[in-house]
Parts: C-alpha cells; sequence; structure tokens
C-alpha cells in the first residue's frame, strides 16, 4: 500500500513539471498573466529555483548563528538586520516573490504573447521563446528533465554564491566570538 501511494505521489510530481519548452513558456506566460509571483516561481528553471531556495535557507542558517554565537551589541543587531526578512519569510518561494518577482511582473509581460516560435539551442538544454515582436523569453532544462524560464538564471546564481560565502562568514565571525570568549573565561 505503502508503495503504492509512493509511486503515485513520484508520479504526480512528474506531471508538474513542464516536460517542453513550449509548455514551460505556457506556464510562464499563465503566471505573468495572472500576475502570480508564486506561479512565477514555479515556472523558473529548475537551477534557478534551487538557487533561490538556496539563498532562503543560508539566510534562515546565518540568522540562527548570529543569535546563538555573536555577543549583544551593535554588530550583531546590524548582522540580523541584514539577514532577518530572509530568514523569516519561511521559504525560497516567498523570498523569490519579495525580492523580485512583485518588482519584475510588469516588465515580464512584454515576453508574453500569441505566435511565439521556439528556438531550442544544439545541446538541448537551452531554448527561447521568440515573439513576433522579436521579443525572447530565455528557457532552460534542469538536470531533471523539466523546463523553465531563465531569465533570471544570472541573478538567482549570483545571489546564491552570495548567500553562501555569507553564511561561511558568519560561521567563522561566530568561531572567532566563541573563541574570544573562550579566552576571557581564563
Amino acid at each position: 500500500m505503502l508503495a503504492a501511494v509512493v509511486a503515485a505521489l513520484a508520479l504526480a510530481g512528474g506531471c508538474n513539471r513542464a516536460k517542453t519548452p513550449e509548455e514551460a513558456y505556457r506556464r510562464f506566460s499563465a503566471a505573468v498573466t495572472a500576475e502570480d509571483g508564486s506561479a512565477l516561481f514555479d515556472a523558473l528553471d529548475p537551477k534557478s529555483r534551487w538557487a533561490w531556495m538556496t539563498v532562503q535557507k543560508s539566510h534562515r542558517e546565518a540568522y540562527d548563528i548570529i543569535l546563538s554565537n555573536y555577543p549583544e551589541g551593535h554588530e550583531r543587531e546590524r548582522t540580523l538586520r541584514r539577514f532577518e526578512r530572509g530568514a523569516t519569510l519561511g521559504s525560497g518561494r516567498q523570498l523569490f516573490i519579495e525580492e523580485v518577482a512583485r518588482a519584475e511582473l510588469p516588465r515580464l509581460r512584454a515576453l508574453v504573447g500569441e505566435g511565439a516560435r521556439f528556438e531550442v539551442a544544439a545541446d538541448g538544454q537551452s531554448a527561447a521563446a521568440v515573439l513576433p515582436s522579436g521579443a525572447r523569453a530565455a528557457l532552460a532544462r534542469g538536470s531533471n528533465g523539466a523546463w523553465g524560464y531563465a531569465g533570471f538564471a544570472d541573478d538567482a546564481e549570483e545571489r546564491q554564491r552570495r548567500a553562501l560565502g555569507d553564511v561561511a562568514l558568519v560561521r567563522t565571525s561566530a568561531a572567532d566570538y566563541e573563541r574570544a570568549a573562550a579566552r576571557g573565561t581564563r
């Protein structure tokens, strides 16, 4: 019985992926038309979605480390404020909606329209929906085979890189504070 439920969930999850660039573009277009930031997150390419989830998780981790290890004072409060929003939103989806989707949805309307043709790269990993106006919506295929809108891919990757670097720095600073506290008790 459990195996049947797991198999059904796996199939249902597989049905939610865009299997073609055309399907990915339809999902992207529907999200933009509905001005739905959550649906836009779902329409992103898998790598971009994963990057946003990593950013939020990193902000949560940095926030928790600061609360646990930084001494009271200006530095702690300043650093907490830096990570608070991402840490308290609860998901990469919410962080994306707050930081990107709300501002970008109006601009994305220019990438939605009828009569798009699709250009797929020779490697089959990227494509573009090209509208009659000449506007191009970038699409990318993830390692799981799912397609999605890749117009924010560079930004998502850069934010992920920064967030991972930030949490590493917070860990190092927390260890320094712990060592300084230990030396002060001797």
